[in-house]
């Protein structure tokens, strides 16, 4: 299903497109919630019980999210090192979701450049990308590592651009957090939100900020990239 919001009447070609990871090419809800927990329990912040509590509560950047969960800013970085702890034990727990090696595939086939612009640990990322194969796909990779902020600062999308030699009205970024539809509006890029049913944020946040597409399937990228999508004005 692809759902078209608005499209530029005048929109040309999709030339490169850059991808969010969790949520977008890696299943990696559950690791993440789980190790949120358990840094959380472990500094007497009380656990997450539900999966769902877990994506009402959850946005970017993570200092803003610990903010808005009570969590002092001297505590910030004790919690961080907890969760990176904790997301060890729960990393065999990620998948990649089942479309995304053919729509890649696809993708590069027809010259399409690829990348990265992700707030996962820039350590954890690469490790993620080898381990499923799908590092071989990407011209650039950025992590929350390389870049002075995170999203909603459209600063990891503009780094990822300038690594690509991309502009950004021939460019796409996918997410699925309404903070990666806002990073990609100020970073003048077209904005594609995938709204999965187990999504890290429910649909109607991402339709609040009214993406040029939203897609359910990595799958409809490839009639919006490669340009059989009709055209409305």
């Amino acid at each position: 299903m692809i759902s078209v919001t608005f499209v530029f009447s005048l929109m040309r070609s999709i030339e490169a497109v850059i991808f969010d990871v969790s949520g977008v090419l890696l299943d990696d809800l559950y690791a993440v919630w789980k190790a949120d927990s358990e840094a959380y329990e472990a500094f007497g912040f009380g656990k997450t019980e539900s999966i769902e509590e877990f994506r009402m509560k959850f946005k970017l950047p993570i200092h803003e999210y610990h903010r808005s969960m009570g969590v002092p800013e001297e505590i910030m970085p004790k919690i961080e090192a907890e969760y990176r702890r904790a997301y060890r034990k729960y990393d065999h727990t990620i998948r990649i979701f089942p479309e995304v090696k053919d729509v890649l595939q696809n993708l590069r086939a027809n010259r399409i450049k690829l990348a990265i612009a992700s707030n996962i640990p820039s350590d954890f990322l690469r490790e993620h990308l080898q381990r499923f194969g799908i590092d071989r796909f990407f011209q650039a990779v950025t992590g929350q590592y390389d870049c002075r902020e995170q999203k909603p600062s459209p600063e990891p999308i503009l780094v990822t651009l300038r690594k690509l030699n991309a502009e950004p009205n021939f460019s796409a970024y996918v997410g699925d957090m309404e903070e990666d539809i806002i990073a990609g509006k100020e970073a003048g890029v077209i904005t594609i939100a995938i709204c999965r049913e187990r999504g890290y944020q429910p649909c109607w946040k991402l339709r609040r900020q009214k993406p040029n597409f939203i897609i359910s399937s990595l799958s409809d990228l490839i009639p919006i990239v490669l340009d059989k999508q009709p055209r409305r004005s």
